[in-house]
């Protein structure tokens, strides 16, 4: 007997062949249901541990250098302030996120040796200061410190704001205007930056802290120095220039060639604050 007298031939093939589409769905439908699942994941990780991958406060507190002491504000924030020479302005340094009270020491120096004060921000969960960190806490730790300070004495203020300090400052500013706002590598908003890190994820409806420094520098006028390195492999200069091209007050530019993002002082940044200071 041939197989093309065979009857039952075409049918077999076709069953045959159900049967590998069945087969087929299944390790189909399985990879979805994989990818599902760690797509799933990784969504859940990135919401929960969030604030771990935008905080990385020191596990240690190293007291002031002489010059400058440890100031308590009525809510129990710590800052560090040195004060200024009569007639001079006051500096509010505010430190990036993988930074403490104390990481800004030359920059303390140089102002000081120009008569300049200091006042070093703590933030809630970093050395020196109790709590966790988020933005509403820093925001709220950051109005605490200026207004000691402003009880202090203090009368021209100055915010210098690095990485996410300068974030943190900007949040100030909508509360508490400077007479200056310098922002050293800022981002646009943390928004823009979890979308660059993770396209694949819905990080618009992930993120607790979103930090709009587009939108906290909407209504402002307060004259506004940007200052940015070429080669900030952390926060990139488009960040900076998006934030800085969307002012409309007063502002100027300073793009520092190789600088990267923790150098930016010691390329030129100096040199382009305590002139800037100086026309106050």
């Amino acid at each position: 007997m041939s197989w093309r007298n065979c009857d039952s031939f075409p049918p077999l093939v076709k069953q045959g062949r159900l049967g590998q589409a069945y087969a087929n769905m299944i390790w189909l439908t399985r990879i979805f249901l994989s990818l599902l699942a760690i797509y799933i994941g990784l969504t859940a990780l990135a919401f929960f541990a969030q604030r771990k991958m935008i905080y990385f406060p020191a596990d240690f507190y190293a007291p002031p250098p002489h010059g400058l002491a440890e100031v308590k504000t009525a809510d129990g924030r710590l800052g560090w302030h040195s004060p200024a020479r009569d007639g001079l302005p006051t500096v509010m340094v505010f430190h990036g996120n993988a930074s403490s009270i104390d990481s800004n020491m030359h920059i303390f120096r140089d102002l000081n040796a120009a008569g300049y004060g200091v006042w070093s921000v703590g933030y809630p969960g970093y050395p020196g200061n109790s709590g966790q960190p988020t933005q509403a806490d820093l925001s709220a730790a950051a109005l605490a410190q200026y207004d000691a300070l402003k009880k202090r004495g203090a009368e021209n203020i100055i915010f210098y704001g690095t990485s996410l300090g300068a974030a943190v400052a900007a949040q100030l500013a909508t509360e508490r205007q400077p007479d200056l706002l310098i922002m050293d590598a800022p981002f646009n908003s943390m928004s823009d930056m979890a979308r660059q890190q993770m396209p694949i994820l819905p990080t618009g409806l992930l993120l607790k802290d979103t930090w709009r420094s587009d939108r906290a520098l909407q209504h402002l006028k307060t004259p506004l120095i940007w200052i940015h390195g070429t080669e900030d492999r952390i926060i990139p200069i488009s960040q900076g220039q998006k934030l800085y091209d969307g002012y409309e007050g007063p502002k100027t530019q300073y793009i520092m060639t190789g600088a990267h993002h923790t150098n930016t002082w010691l390329m030129g940044g100096r040199e382009i604050v305590l002139d800037a200071l100086s026309k106050l």
